[in-house]
């Protein structure tokens, strides 16, 4: 006789180290694991979809409320895909890497270098190293792979680029990629540079004169954590805490302007933001003089 799915999930949850009880109700869960299986089978025509592994996967990675539908499709197809099954594969390069070349279309690379940027993506996702497993696994489920894989491929385009491979002469990607920027920077200023730097802008204007200051002096100044807490008359911890503040209400409010005027899904603009998130102290000394100093 098969095991309940809510047995085999609440028990992953307590292997793993989980605090509560979600959907404690043995029936209730049974049936909402029974419906999100369902639905990744429905969404996946050919594909096998083991129950019992896909249950206990969501188990380990949800945080208390992620038994949603949309992460046991994108889960099922991940863990079918790192066994190898040749459907799942499929699967995948027609739901997500289908979508690259569109995606790099503003590149004006030649077919071939999008080829190899697309191996590049399928090798770093689905290629398992030093017998661990594959990388997709540490993405599925969070709704953010589409968006994921579009990143992965810009960069694997910039990281070629850079080593040797050229792009059409009537593209300025070339030159932003030998600008000195990193591969994940120069892909945001390539694919999301007038936008990005619009909303950034806009949001920066809105700070107050003090916080304005204060990015300011930090980024395009140089003074020291230490060195702005004396100038104000506060705790080292305190000036900490106001640039860390400005920062979380700089990244809040480019994310709004950004969803307000960009026609990108929630999972791309997810990881728009994260690509932000991670160099922001870049972008803010290249765009504050422009968009603090009107302060």
């Amino acid at each position: 006789m098969a095991t309940p799915l809510a047995a085999i999930y609440l028990e992953a949850r307590t292997a793993a180290g989980a605090g509560d009880t979600i959907l404690a109700d043995a029936a209730a869960l049974e049936g909402t694991l029974t419906e999100a299986c369902a639905v990744a089978e429905r969404a996946w025509p050919g594909v096998t979809v083991d129950r019992d592994e896909l249950v206990a996967f969501l188990a380990r990675r949800a945080n208390g409320s992620d038994l949603d539908h949309a992460a046991a499709v994108e889960v099922a197809l991940a863990l079918a895909c790192a066994r190898g099954e040749r459907a799942a594969l499929t699967a995948f390069e027609k739901a997500y890497l289908a979508d690259v070349p569109a995606g790099l279309a503003h590149m004006k690379l030649d077919r071939s270098l999008i080829d190899d940027v697309i191996q590049d993506v399928r090798t770093k996702l689905l290629v398992a190293e030093s017998g661990g497993a594959p990388r997709i696994l540490e993405y599925a489920g969070q709704g953010k792979l589409r968006g994921l894989c579009q990143v992965m491929a810009a960069r694997a385009a910039l990281t070629r680029i850079r080593g040797g491979k050229k792009l059409a002469p009537d593209d300025g990607v070339a030159a932003l990629a030998a600008a000195g920027d990193d591969p994940e920077l120069a892909f945001l200023k390539a694919h999301y540079r007038d936008a990005f730097k619009t909303a950034f802008t806009a949001t920066a204007a809105d700070l107050d004169a003090r916080d304005r200051n204060l990015l300011r002096l930090h980024h395009l100044g140089g003074v020291t954590l230490d060195q702005l807490a004396a100038m104000y008359g506060v705790h080292r911890a305190t000036a900490v805490r106001w640039l860390a503040d400005v920062r979380k209400r700089l990244l809040g409010g480019t994310r709004a302007r950004l969803r307000a005027t960009l026609s990108v899904s929630a999972d791309e603009l997810d990881s728009i933001m994260e690509l932000i998130g991670s160099r922001l102290d870049a972008s803010v000394r290249r765009l504050l003089d422009s968009a603090a100093a009107k302060g």
